[in-house]
């Protein structure tokens, strides 16, 4: 097995960064959920559209996250990680305040 490019992790990095995956995956399954019930409930497919967006950008935070712990990414991506999955919190609270009210 290859070692990481930059040093392995510490356990709380690593415990921290399976938190931070598993809350930016169940945060976009719900919007995404939400984004097809309004959907079918309205009409408007500019909801699905907004689901399949908070979806495909979950999916780019998931991937820099197995990157990341897999060592192929220097340590100063770690802050860039954190900012776009407050982002892609952010959005999704957003959407779900647009789907409800």
């Amino acid at each position: 097995m290859d070692e990481p490019l930059f040093g392995g992790i510490s356990r709380r990095e690593m415990i921290i960064e399976r938190f931070a995956n598993a809350f930016i995956i169940s945060i976009a399954s719900a919007t995404q959920l939400a984004a097809l019930v309004q959907c079918v409930r309205t009409g408007q497919f500019l909801h699905a559209l907004l689901g399949v967006c908070t979806a495909l950008f979950a999916a780019v935070e998931v991937r820099l996250v197995n990157w990341y712990r897999r060592g192929d990414l220097e340590p100063s991506f770690k802050y860039i990680i954190f900012a776009l999955g407050f982002a892609i919190t952010l959005l999704c609270i957003v959407a779900n305040l647009y789907f409800f009210l």
